[in-house]
C-alpha cells in the first residue's frame, strides 16, 4: 500500500511526458504510486509509459480506449490504493519536494486537501504566479470563513486530497466525451464541501503554458467552459441554496473563469465565446445572482462593460490579427516570392497540405496547375466519415509523423491559425514548414 497515489492523465503528450515521469520518479517522498492512465494515445506516450514501468514498480499504466478527461480520471480515481492522491498533468512537472510539503501539511493539520502555490511554465522559463497571495496561509479555511477560495476553481494540481474525503464525498470527475476543463467541476466540489484546507504559499509544481494541443485551441470545446459551471449549479444546488453569500461568491468565480477563457482562446473564436457570455450575465442579471461584493473589482468593471456594449467591449480586447508570434516562427519560405515558392516544394519527394478548407483547396490546385502532386491534407481531427478531399486522402497530422524529416508541409489557412497549427508540426518534429503568406496568395 503505497501513502500517495499521484494520477497522471496521458493523451498524446510524448513530447513532454518524460519530464513529468521523471519529476515523479526523483520527488523527496517515495512511498508513491504513479498511477498513469492512458486515454487510446495515438503517438508514442504509451510507449514511453510501458518503458518507465518496466524500470519502477512504483508506476502502474492502465491504457484504454479514448473516452475523455472526465472518464480519464474517474478510472484512476476507481483504481488509485493511496491514503492521498496528487494530480499531476502530463504535460507538467513538479519539484522534487512538492509531494514530501503536501503530505507533511496535511498530517500536521489533518486537512481534507493542502495546496501550494505554482510556476507558469512557457519558452523554458518559470514565472512565479502567486495565485494564492490573496488567501490566509498556514491555517485551517474552508468555504464558510472563506467564500472566495472558490476563485481558485482554475487549478487542481500543487494539490494533495485525503482519498476517503473524496470517496465520503462522493466527489468525481464530470464525464462527457470529448470535453475539456472538467477539472474547474472537481475543484469547485472540492472547495464547497471540504472542511479542512491548509495552504502553501511556496511554489511546488510547473504548469505548462506552450502546449499547441491546448483546448484553447479547439474548437469543439469553446463552450465547455460553460458546461462545467452549468453541471455544477445543478449538482450542487442544495449547497448553494444554503447559503446565499456563497452562490455570489460562485456566480464571480463562474465570470472569472469565462473572461479567463476569453482571453486564452484562439483569436478566432472570441466574439463567439463573448456572446456566450453576455447570455449567461443576462440569465444571472434577471435571476439577482449578481453581487458587486463578491466580485473581484477588474472582473466586474469588465462584465459591467459587456452589459453597456458588447461589440465596444470586443472591439477593445480582442487579440489582433495577424497574430504578431508568427514573426517567430521559422517557416521556410521567409525569402521565396512567385513561381520559386512552387518549384521549391517540387523538391521535396512528398507535399502535404495543412489545413483541408478554401485556404488549402485554393493551394491544391494552384500546385496541380502547374504539374505538381499533393500527397495529402493534413488536419488536427478528423471529420467522421472523412477520407478525402478534391481525391486527395485526407491525414490526421500525426500519421504523417514518420516522413517529418522529408516532406514540406504548407500551412494553408487563415492567418490567425497559423501559429497553433505551426506549434503541433513542431511538436511532431516536421522541419520543412511554409506558409500561404501575401506572396503565395497572391499567385495561388
Amino acid at each position: 500500500m503505497s501513502v500517495i497515489s499521484v494520477l497522471v492523465p496521458v493523451y498524446n503528450v510524448e513530447s513532454y511526458l518524460e519530464q513529468c515521469i521523471d519529476s515523479l520518479i526523483h520527488q523527496t517522498f517515495q512511498d508513491i504510486e504513479i498511477l498513469c492512465v492512458d486515454d487510446g494515445s495515438t503517438d508514442g506516450s504509451g510507449d514511453i509509459l510501458d518503458r518507465y514501468a518496466c524500470s519502477d514498480s512504483r508506476i502502474r499504466i492502465i491504457h484504454k480506449e479514448n473516452t475523455g478527461y472526465g472518464n480519464t480520471m474517474n478510472v484512476a480515481l476507481d483504481h488509485a490504493i493511496g491514503d492521498y492522491i496528487a494530480i499531476l498533468e502530463s504535460d507538467d512537472f513538479a519539484e522534487p519536494d512538492m509531494l514530501q510539503r503536501l503530505y507533511d501539511a496535511a498530517v500536521a493539520q489533518q486537512a481534507d486537501v493542502v495546496k501550494g502555490d505554482y510556476f507558469h511554465y512557457l519558452n523554458r522559463e518559470d514565472t512565479f504566479v502567486n495565485r494564492l497571495r490573496s488567501y490566509r496561509k498556514r491555517e485551517i479555511v474552508n468555504v464558510n470563513s472563506c467564500p472566495d477560495i472558490l476563485n481558485l476553481a482554475d487549478s487542481i494540481w500543487s494539490c494533495l486530497y485525503k482519498r476517503s474525503f473524496l470517496t465520503d464525498h462522493k466527489i468525481r470527475f464530470h464525464e462527457t466525451k470529448g470535453a475539456s476543463f472538467q477539472d474547474i467541476s472537481f475543484s469547485l466540489q472540492v472547495w464547497l464541501q471540504a472542511e479542512r484546507i491548509y495552504f502553501i504559499k511556496e511554489p511546488l509544481l510547473h504548469y505548462r503554458r506552450d502546449n499547441p494541443a491546448s483546448s484553447m485551441n479547439n474548437p469543439s470545446k469553446l463552450y465547455c467552459v460553460f458546461d462545467e459551471y452549468e453541471w455544477i449549479e445543478e449538482t450542487q444546488k442544495e449547497i448553494l441554496a444554503s447559503s446565499p453569500v456563497i452562490r455570489s461568491y460562485l456566480i464571480a468565480s463562474k465570470y472569472r473563469d469565462y473572461l479567463n477563457h476569453y482571453y486564452r482562446v484562439g483569436v478566432q473564436y472570441q466574439y463567439a465565446l463573448l456572446v456566450r457570455l453576455e447570455q449567461s450575465l443576462l440569465k444571472d442579471k434577471e435571476k439577482g445572482c449578481l453581487d458587486e461584493a463578491s466580485f473581484l473589482p477588474a472582473v466586474w468593471k469588465q462584465i459591467s462593460e459587456i452589459e453597456i456594449d458588447k461589440n465596444a467591449f470586443f472591439k477593445q480586447t480582442a487579440r489582433s490579427v495577424p497574430d504578431a508570434r508568427l514573426t517567430t516562427c521559422n517557416f521556410k519560405n521567409g525569402q521565396i516570392y512567385g513561381e520559386a515558392f512552387f518549384k521549391e516544394l517540387s523538391s521535396y519527394p512528398k507535399l502535404f497540405i495543412y489545413g483541408a478548407g478554401q485556404v488549402g483547396k485554393r493551394l491544391a490546385e494552384a500546385v496541380q496547375k502547374r504539374g505538381g502532386k499533393v500527397d495529402g491534407f493534413l488536419v488536427t481531427q478528423m471529420i467522421e466519415g472523412q477520407t478525402d478531399c478534391m481525391g486527395i486522402p485526407v491525414w490526421k497530422v500525426e500519421q504523417a509523423a514518420p516522413l517529418a524529416d522529408h516532406c514540406a508541409v504548407v500551412i494553408a489557412v487563415t492567418e490567425w491559425s497559423q501559429y497553433e497549427l505551426y506549434g503541433i508540426l513542431e511538436q511532431y518534429r516536421f522541419r520543412h514548414i511554409f506558409r500561404t503568406d501575401d506572396a503565395v496568395r497572391k499567385i495561388m
